[in-house]
């Protein structure tokens, strides 16, 4: 066979981001990944059957057993959401895929518990220590879907696809994995079960990539029905789609991780509201909702008929955003008075129940980019507002927030953030729009004010929300915000192969940030399902995104 590569030029790269915005919904499906380790990992190659590095969840705490006793296979789970998925594209995370379509797809790795990357595709691996060039050795015998073997060419294929301008105009998603790979990169498969991967300068972040980068199956994804008609190596193999009612899935019987998955099938509902989801489920119509809304949350948590599960580390964030291209938003003590305007704390008590945490950045205390000392560090001061405001000469200031009215919590909080500014004399406007309107205008910055949504890849390696969201660098982000020291500090910490240096960038970075505060984090925003007692051994990864490969039926 020979060999097959591929190379990411820079002028592609670029391009890509500039095409790709990143502000997206996806609260049920933003990935939860570990910071990249210090020494290069290589893992054991596995024999028979794994979990992945998944983590069984109950009540939202992660356990390392199966809960729930011995597993009985069969039965079929019914799950609600509301809204219908933009595709069945398993390169595009949407606001509703984590827990429908990306149930048909296996990963590369997955990190653990511990957020190390674990076997999953990949049955071991070659990290040089200079973060340069990884061989990646395939598991043999997995099986898509529609019968052909895995091999390093179709992994090349997947490594290489999400990265294509094309497709992030002829995909109608919120995002394809933008910014993650760096110019350059050459993808290599030398023989039929091992992948290369070469690059000019080091990638520590690589495994951010494999854990987010659902391996497709290039026929199905090129093929004629490619759009209605998905294929991957997964426990669930995709059966039927009817837009706007449900999707249902059939438990992949070939499945490279032997015995699973545990029941035959799932479908995926699809709801008008939260209420009538929620309904569905005390009805005993629905077994699994997905995203109730956070009243719900509480008020059946403390129901023993019911199980209200979190993913305990949440991936994605709450956030105001501002267009710094908008006068007088483009002077930074506007904008600093604007987040310190922000309430976080009555918003978190008041909307999302005493379940999250106020913070100023967006890092959680597992990542090597937090900082306790600085997580509150634009605490609620009005008379801060009002005094930063005064030293830049402005006064009577009207002005937008827009958002989406597909979740509830944006409008929320614009409301206890229009209260607040009235206080000092700032009139804001809030304006709902139409989900594929609201993301047009943030990404040209159309909008005259801020906008309200959440951000994922928060709990990666942090690089990787440097240059794959919505403060991204490399390309225009969605406060059009640009900056050469920004971009500087951004570049030097994506090629910087040591934990400890890197750490330390973080720190300024941070800095950088709540300084010049073109972003304004609110708060986490967890993944989150309720679902009957009997269903046991719901997992997640470490991500905001549930998994059923050992999930049961009692």
């Amino acid at each position: 066979m020979s060999p097959q590569t591929t190379r990411v030029s820079r002028r592609a790269a670029l391009r890509l981001m500039a095409v790709a915005s990143v502000a997206t919904l996806a609260a049920a499906c933003a990935p939860q990944v570990a910071p990249a380790p210090t020494t290069p990992p290589a893992a054991a190659p596995t024999a028979g059957a794994v979990t992945g590095g998944s983590a069984a969840v109950t009540g939202g705490s992660a356990t390392a057993a199966p809960a729930g006793g011995q597993p009985k296979p069969g039965g079929t789970l019914r799950i609600g959401a509301v809204g219908d998925v933009a595709n069945l594209d398993g390169h595009s995370w949407g606001p509703k895929n984590g827990f429908s379509i990306f149930m048909i797809f296996d990963t590369l790795t997955n990190y653990d518990e511990n957020l190390k990357p674990q076997p999953e595709l990949a049955e071991s691996w070659d990290f040089s220590s200079d973060f340069k060039q990884l061989k990646v050795n395939l598991r043999k015998g997995v099986m898509f879907h529609t019968g052909r073997e895995l091999t390093g060419a179709d992994v090349v294929y997947n490594l290489q696809r999400p990265l294509d301008p094309k497709l992030q105009s002829t995909v109608a998603s919120f995002t394809i994995l933008p910014g993650f790979v760096p110019p350059n990169t050459v993808f290599e498969s030398p023989d039929k079960y091992t992948v290369t991967i070469k690059t000019e300068q080091p990638w520590p972040a690589v495994f951010d990539y494999f854990q987010v980068l659902n391996i497709i199956d290039k026929e199905t994804a090129d093929g004629p029905d490619g759009k209605m008609n998905a294929a991957g190596t997964g426990p669930f193999t995709f059966a039927e789609w009817v837009q706007g009612q449900y999707l249902r899935f059939e438990k992949n019987k070939n499945y490279w991780q032997s015995g699973r998955p545990y029941v035959d099938g799932v479908q995926v509902n699809i709801k008008a509201d939260a209420v009538a989801m929620v309904t569905e489920l005390e009805s005993g119509a629905a077994d699994i909702v997905l995203a109730p809304s956070w009243r719900d949350f509480g008020r059946l948590k403390a129901n023993p008929n019911y199980q209200a599960i979190k993913v305990p580390v949440p991936g994605t964030f709450h956030q105001f955003q501002p267009n710094v291209t908008f006068k007088p938003l483009d002077n930074k003590l506007v904008r600093q008075a604007l987040t310190y305007a922000l309430d976080r704390q009555r918003m978190v008590d008041t909307i999302f129940q005493g379940e999250t945490t106020p913070e100023s950045l967006p890092w959680l205390p597992s990542s090597p980019a937090y900082e306790a000392s600085k997580n509150n560090a634009h605490a609620f001061d009005l008379e801060k507002t009002k005094s930063l405001l005064s030293q830049a000469g402005v006064s009577n200031l009207t002005l937008d927030v827009v958002y989406t009215a597909a979740t509830p919590e944006y409008g929320q909080m614009s409301e206890i953030y229009q209260s607040d500014l009235a206080k000092v004399g700032v009139t804001l406007n809030l304006k709902t729009l139409a989900t594929a309107q609201m993301l047009d205008t943030i990404q040209k910055q159309t909008y005259n004010g801020l906008y309200t949504l959440n951000d994922p890849w928060a709990s990666m390696e942090p690089i990787t929300l440097f240059t794959s969201s919505s403060s991204a660098q490399y390309r225009k982000n969605n406060a059009g915000y640009t900056n050469d020291r920004y971009t500087q500090m951004i570049q030097t910490v994506a090629t910087e192969p040591d934990a400890a240096k890197r750490k330390q960038q973080y720190s300024q970075l941070n800095d950088f940030l709540l300084d010049e505060a073109f972003h304004m984090p609110v708060t986490q925003s967890p993944g989150r399902i309720l679902a009957a007692a009997n269903v046991k051994n719901i997992e997640n990864r470490q991500m905001d995104r549930f998994m059923l490969i050992n999930t049961w039926l009692a």
